[in-house]
């Protein structure tokens, strides 16, 4: 008798453990949009991706040369550009009692997550990792981008578009901390580089020259059927006449191709960004780190050995040029960024002159007396 009775409970722990582990391998999420090649590993083992591709927690996903938006069963969405690498480490819900629980770890590349606009899963179970920081979800929808030195960038989107007078109302609250700090994005747009995991997030910058075009620009993977099929119908000549409706649509225009700051003064500000960069996200990021740095080291005063003519300490709005003293490196450090970016560091105490011209502007900045090292570059037409 006792051992029919251990029988049936060992009986119970197996059926028990098989239903468990079915329902670690259902799928919590698909596929739904895919171009380009990708691939998923899994359990050890990679196969390539395709649409309607299942994905599973503890998944490794990676973009190649393709995008990808998934699916996931609490309607949460991710959308992967180009050489983009991401970990589902984590994944759990239950549609009976809605609590379940996201955790993503992001190894490179550009990822834009929006949560279910249900709310399915709690934002406070969803987590988001990067090699330098963990961004705690509070909102909707943002964008994550990671260099390939581990650098992370974060911004937080809108609700829906700003209006003509830049109001627009932020989807929620992202929280980006790591051992250095945490910083918290309130405002649409507003974003934080994180350069290291000792390293604290920068100050919030809240960046004016993007919209949510250029966003769902970067992460679309196919454009609608009609808009293939007018792209078709030009390519086989078939398209007769020129003032059709699908001759110029907004998806013709690309966005990221436009020199938004072309009729701004040319000052160098925190909001300069290379828009004609595909992802012009990276950009961006390593845009914020060198504000940043111009702002924690311009603190220091010159010394009687940093002694240069034709620019000013700190910014030049004349020169366009950024001169800080390095005291720690040694150097003094000359960066422009204007149709192209200069970026000199020169020794304390050196005679060097830097002889740069952009677009037929002249800057002459002489270091010491100039004569042993002569820098000369040249920019534009």
């Amino acid at each position: 008798m006792q051992q029919l009775i251990l029988s049936k409970k060992i009986l119970a722990i197996n059926l028990l453990l098989l239903m468990s582990f079915a329902v670690l391998a259902d799928d919590v999420g698909s596929i739904t949009e895919h171009k380009g090649s990708g691939g998923i590993t899994r359990a050890g083992e990679s196969f390539a991706t395709n649409l309607d591709t299942g994905v599973m927690a503890m998944d490794h996903i990676e973009t190649v040369n393709g995008r990808m938006k998934l699916d996931f069963v609490d309607s949460s969405e991710l959308r992967l550009t180009e050489h983009t690498e991401v970990t589902l480490y984590e994944y759990y819900y239950n549609k009976d009692t809605k609590d379940g629980g996201i955790g993503m770890r992001m190894v490179s590349g550009t990822a834009r997550f929006t949560t279910g606009r249900m709310g399915l899963v709690p934002k406070e179970n969803i987590v988001i990792q990067t090699p330098t920081a963990t961004v705690g979800v509070r909102g909707t929808d943002f964008t994550t981008s990671v260099d390939e030195l581990g650098r992370s960038l974060v911004i937080l989107l809108p609700e829906t578009e700003c209006t003509l007078d830049g109001d627009c109302s932020p989807s929620g609250e992202i929280t980006v901390t790591n051992e250095g700090g945490v910083v918290v994005l309130t405002e649409a747009y507003q974003a934080t580089m994180v350069s290291s995991f000792a390293t604290s997030p920068t100050p919030p910058v809240t960046l004016s020259n993007i919209n949510l075009q250029m966003i769902d620009n970067m992460f679309i993977v196919n454009p609608p059927q009609e808009i293939q099929e007018a792209s078709e119908e030009q390519a086989n000549g078939n398209n007769a006449s020129s003032n059709s409706l699908l001759d110029f649509t907004e998806l013709d225009t690309d966005y990221l191709a436009e020199d938004f700051l072309a009729e701004d003064d040319l000052e160098y500000t925190e909001l300069d960004m290379d828009l004609l960069d595909v992802d012009f996200l990276q950009d961006v990021l390593v845009a914020i780190e060198e504000v940043n740095i111009l702002k924690t080291r311009s603190s220091g005063g010159a010394g009687s050995a940093a002694e240069w003519t034709g620019t000013k300490l700190g910014f030049d709005k004349e020169t366009q040029y950024s001169s800080i003293i390095d005291q720690g490196m040694g150097q003094i450090w000359f960066y422009r960024e204007v149709n192209g970016t200069i970026s000199v560091r020169i020794p304390i105490g050196s005679n060097t002159t830097v002889d740069s011209t952009n677009e037929g502007k002249r800057n002459l900045i002489t270091v010491g007396d100039g004569q042993s090292v002569v820098i000369i570059i040249k920019q534009g037409g």
